[in-house]
């Protein structure tokens, strides 16, 4: 092989993946502007296969954080990712076809809302420290440990994930700062 045919990219490059929709039984890390071009909300998405194109409708999981009493809740929303203006970067984690679960089995009470309700969120009697250290992304990082104890997905190791999402995460804040939308990325590092 000439140094001419090696692919345009160092292997710590995020895999940009060219597309308009997102795909069915398919498991999405979905990151969204939180006003600061570092830092970004972090959750997952599955999108509902029974609406076209697939991603203008599906479930987000995610953790919020109500500014007034800086408590933190856990969310499940039916959104159209594909058109909120807020995501920034959308990277394919996982298929989870091998389930052999459909759509409302899948992000129902006994699948992916069960494991991500066992993820830990501070509460009211949660320390000073405890409450500085949580955010989107640490309740991400740890939904990630859960879904691969519970065999949904195959991470060897999330600090890596991390890092590579962030990777996709400040890669696609040019395309996304120029009002040119979110950017769709397959994970390296999860599958």
């Amino acid at each position: 092989m000439h140094m001419g045919d090696l692919p345009d990219r160092s292997p710590n490059q995020p895999t940009e993946l060219d597309i308009d929709e997102l795909e069915n039984d398919t498991l999405y890390a979905v990151l969204t502007y939180s006003g600061d071009f570092a830092s970004w909300n972090w959750g997952f998405f599955v999108p509902d296969p029974a609406t076209p194109p697939i991603g203008s409708s599906g479930t987000i999981f995610h953790v919020v954080n109500n500014p007034v009493t800086d408590e933190w809740k856990f969310e499940v929303e039916t959104r159209d990712v594909i058109s909120w203006p807020l995501v920034v970067a959308v990277v394919k984690l996982a298929d989870v076809k091998f389930l052999g679960c459909n759509y409302d089995e899948l992000v129902g009470k006994d699948s992916l809302l069960q494991i991500f309700g066992t993820v830990v969120i501070p509460g009211k009697d949660a320390t000073h420290s405890q409450l500085a250290e949580f955010s989107s992304r640490t309740w991400f990082l740890d939904a990630i440990f859960a879904l691969h104890d519970c065999g949904f997905l195959q991470c060897d190791d999330v600090w890596l994930l991390e890092r590579e999402l962030r990777r996709c995460a400040f890669k696609a804040m040019e395309k996304y700062s120029d009002n040119r939308g979110w950017t769709a990325y397959k994970a390296e590092r999860c599958s």
